[in-house]
């Protein structure tokens, strides 16, 4: 995903890229397109680009195991400064050259968008998950099985609790 920033003047402008997820390396499981969309701030030392991804992804949910396809969104900012190029120590932030003439954002993107992946993963905000028992997919039907069964790991305990109660 290149932004070629020496088309643009000094000012506040939109910029909207769209990549396919597979030229940009993300992955089997990411599907379409990748749409980068930037708000490029440019000034005479410096460009901020205020910037939001969105791509599909295969996910599997972590309560029923269905697979499904999801939506992930991210933002993230780069500053680059017209300065003398060299490494810096601050994360997004890029020294440009007078002889450089583009910003290629695609490791951001492909950093961003692995990011936006949540550590729980849910097809619906209201997945019944699957039956502890039975297996079955709680979002599908509803099963038959006891509810009330407890673990005979606690037998012993709930024997205690009765003679205290008594």
């Amino acid at each position: 995903m290149i932004i070629k920033y020496k088309n643009y003047t000094s000012g506040v402008h939109s910029i909207d890229e769209r990549k396919d997820s597979q030229e940009l390396g993300m992955g089997e499981d990411y599907t379409g397109d990748v749409l980068l969309s930037c708000s490029m701030d440019k000034s005479q030392h410096q460009i901020l680009l205020n910037c939001e991804i969105t791509a599909n992804v295969k996910l599997s949910c972590d309560r029923c195991g269905e697979d499904f396809l999801g939506e992930i969104y991210n933002e993230f900012q780069v500053t680059c400064f017209f300065e003398e190029e060299r490494e810096s120590k601050e994360e997004n932030v890029r020294f440009l050259t007078a002889e450089n003439e583009i910003i290629d954002l695609s490791e951001e993107v492909k950093e961003y968008l692995t990011l936006a992946i949540p550590m729980k993963i849910l097809c619906d905000d209201d997945c019944k998950g699957l039956c502890v028992s039975c297996g079955a997919n709680l979002n599908e039907v509803t099963c038959e099985c006891n509810k009330e069964k407890i673990n005979p790991i606690w037998d012993e305990l709930k024997k205690l609790k009765n003679n205290l109660n008594n």
